[in-house]
């Protein structure tokens, strides 16, 4: 039975991430799909040319006639929570008798029932299921992927099989959207307090990936360091995983262990899910491989795909050679421009963790190279809750450039702004910028390797940050 029933389906909010994977998804199958959303891009683009319609006016006159003029029976809407429900297609579709669908629930219900592999956690989920969904779909079965990011080598958030069985989706806390999903497996990549302008406390934060754990099926695997209420009867099997370096003791209870070589950055991998002796996949599985990804983070997102991959069958070897060659995902770690004159590399960060992170993995490729760092905040409650942590981060780079908060879904909050943060940033050269000064800005200095990071537009400054790595001159 199809999870959709209608023959058009209309999406509010199109360009995102997870709405776009899914409208590709439901054009794959045959639907005739459009959507709405504020602004043109390069994703929206994508979509158009693969046949869908897309609208960016907020007026029902200027609807497709089909999306103008369905019901119920003939239309079904899809929403994300970034638009607010007083936008005026919301009125005309409740005049048409139609109830949106939040893309949540739709993802949930393509999946309910399905063999699924979901990856969840405050940091690292969009390129660990990535990474996942390149080892399932390096085997003959491959797999359905929804993800969080575009994949860099296959240029698409959304891969797809026919006889593929297993499904791998990223689990999205946001306004608890995970909480539809119900995965064979899942694992959780860490836990960090963040949206708090929807849970408010860090122990609400916390409570929602615990729902979220007793909703997966069979296994769960978890930090080594995580602490986690014991599984109720009939709940999953908790499998912990940690990364050391060689020489080190490895902690205890741990089932799956990525050990890192100093000399040569090899890492060695062992696997050991908790499945019955001589079932396949086999309980035992050891590779090594050099990860394609820098940073010790990344080290640990290859491991948690491995050990996902490893649960729906994938073989040693080929989980050893997608570790080695996976391409990536976009404004994760990209790396735009790599040469002894300049290093240019964009990134979607925007947690201090993300963002330190960031800097380690930059510091571990380029050692002694001087790193400029042009950051845009994201939302001013995340910046207010944590401005501490942001500031001292911030502080690590040689040079940052502040540019003002991107605040998506959020009213200004007195007090907070960029000057705000920019006065609580010490230990480095810093300058508060703009998106229409900052290259201007960057002209003043002799940038060697520049970073641009966050969660808001600043990816539309990406060909221009290019452009000025390449024509500058040392």
């Amino acid at each position: 039975m199809a999870v959709v029933s209608t023959k058009h389906v209309f999406f509010l909010g199109l360009g995102g991430i997870g709405m776009s994977a899914l409208a590709r998804h439901l054009h794959a199958a045959g639907h005739i799909v459009g959507g709405y959303d504020l602004t043109p891009s390069p994703l929206l683009e994508a979509l158009q040319q693969e046949g869908m319609t897309v609208t960016f006016s907020p007026e029902s006159s200027d609807l497709p006639e089909w999306a103008r003029n369905s019901g119920p029976e003939e239309m079904t809407v899809i929403w994300t929570p970034a638009v607010p429900r007083d936008f005026p297609l919301f009125t005309h579709f409740a005049k048409k008798g139609i109830t949106p669908i939040k893309r949540a629930a739709l993802l949930g219900a393509i999946t309910a029932n399905q063999p699924t592999l979901a990856v969840a956690g405050t940091h690292g989920k969009t390129t660990t299921s990535s990474w996942l969904a390149a080892m399932l779909a390096a085997t003959p079965e491959g797999c359905h992927g929804f993800l969080g990011g575009v994949d860099s080598t296959t240029g698409t958030n959304y891969i797809t099989r026919p006889n593929a069985t297993w499904h791998v989706v990223e689990a999205d806390e946001y306004d608890r959207s995970f909480h539809h999903l119900h995965p064979t497996h899942a694992a959780i990549t860490n836990l960090e307090p963040d949206h708090l302008d929807v849970y408010g406390t860090a122990e609400a934060f916390r409570e929602a990936f615990e729902v979220f754990g007793s909703q997966v099926q069979q296994s769960l695997i978890l930090p080594a360091n995580l602490t986690w209420p014991e599984p109720h009867e009939g709940g999953p099997a908790l499998e912990r995983f940690a990364v050391c370096d060689e020489g080190d003791s490895a902690p205890e209870g741990v089932n799956h262990l990525a050990v890192v070589s100093p000399r040569n950055g090899e890492v060695r991998f062992t696997l050991n899910a908790h499945l019955p002796p001589g079932t396949n996949p086999a309980q035992h599985v050891e590779f090594a491989a050099v990860p394609a990804l820098p940073g010790r983070h990344n080290t640990a997102n290859a491991l948690v795909a491995a050990a996902l991959a490893h649960r729906a069958g994938v073989t040693a070897d080929t989980l050893g050679q997608v570790v080695s060659n996976f391409g990536g995902v976009r404004r994760r770690m990209d790396v735009h421009l790599d040469t002894p004159q300049g290093v240019y590399v964009d990134d979607y960060a925007h947690h201090p963790t993300e963002l330190d992170a960031l800097i380690n993995a930059v510091r571990e490729r380029w050692p002694g190279r001087e790193l400029t760092l042009v950051f845009q905040p994201h939302l001013f409650s995340r910046t207010r809750d944590f401005g501490e942590e942001f500031a001292r981060v911030l502080g690590r780079a040689d040079r940052v450039f502040v540019l003002p908060i991107y605040p998506a879904r959020e009213d200004p909050i007195p007090g907070v702004d960029a000057q705000w943060l920019f006065d609580n940033i010490s230990g480095t050269y810093k300058h508060l910028s703009t998106s229409d000064s900052i290259f201007g800005d960057l002209k003043a200095c002799s940038v060697d390797v520049l970073v641009t990071a966050g969660a808001g537009d600043i990816d539309r400054l990406v060909p221009q940050a290019l452009q000025h790595m390449q024509n500058r001159r040392i």
